[in-house]
């Protein structure tokens, strides 16, 4: 049986339709009017090889950032709506791309926060202010953890990248069942 998570949301700054498969092969359809977001999407698809399908517009003719965090917003709840309870719940990874390296740590905690280490190497340009308004609505629609640290890097885009692959490889690990009947937490609820 698939993990599935299905979100839609309509406000005065955004339209967003989004439905996740965990258990996918890397399959998408993704469509949100900034074609950097679609292809960071894509790329997330291809490495965590969830399936995705997004269809989503905005008010982007005042700024991209409504439209951003509501993607992000709806990816987190559709995430954590999937994955359930019995998972790993912990990861992290590290992925270069040429003179970038960037590392994506993930806590599926239910307790929402997200920290962008070296933010300066990248925060004022296009490319980091998706990473960084993207994540922080992912952390806070799906409640996770998350520290992403940008390493090094000279190219927005490879940074920015580098970061979505990671953070791909981090939520195929963190979200895989691990079948054992009972939550991951010494609390007993996540």
């Amino acid at each position: 049986m698939s993990r599935i998570g299905k979100v839609e949301k309509v406000t005065r700054e955004a339209e967003v339709y989004l439905l996740v498969n965990l258990d996918g092969e890397g399959k998408r359809n993704i469509s949100t009017t900034i074609g950097f977001l679609d292809h960071m999407l894509e790329v997330f698809s291809e490495f965590s090889l969830f399936d995705i399908e997004i269809r989503a517009k905005g008010d982007t003719h005042i700024d991209d950032h409504h439209l951003v965090e509501e993607i992000g917003l709806c990816f987190g709840k559709a995430i954590r709506d999937a994955c359930g309870d019995d998972i790993e719940r912990f990861a992290d990874s590290k992925v270069p791309l040429d003179e970038s390296l960037c590392e994506f740590v993930l806590d599926i905690s239910g307790r929402p926060y997200f920290f962008l280490h070296n933010a300066h190497l990248i925060r004022e340009s296009f490319y980091g202010n998706i990473l960084f308004i993207f994540f922080d609505g992912v952390a806070r629609g799906g409640g996770f953890t998350i520290h992403c640290t940008v390493e090094r890097g000279m190219n927005s885009h490879h940074i920015v990248e580098a970061a979505f692959k990671a953070a791909a490889l981090s939520f195929k690990k963190a979200t895989r069942k691990r079948n054992l009947g009972r939550i991951s937490s010494t609390k007993g609820y996540i």
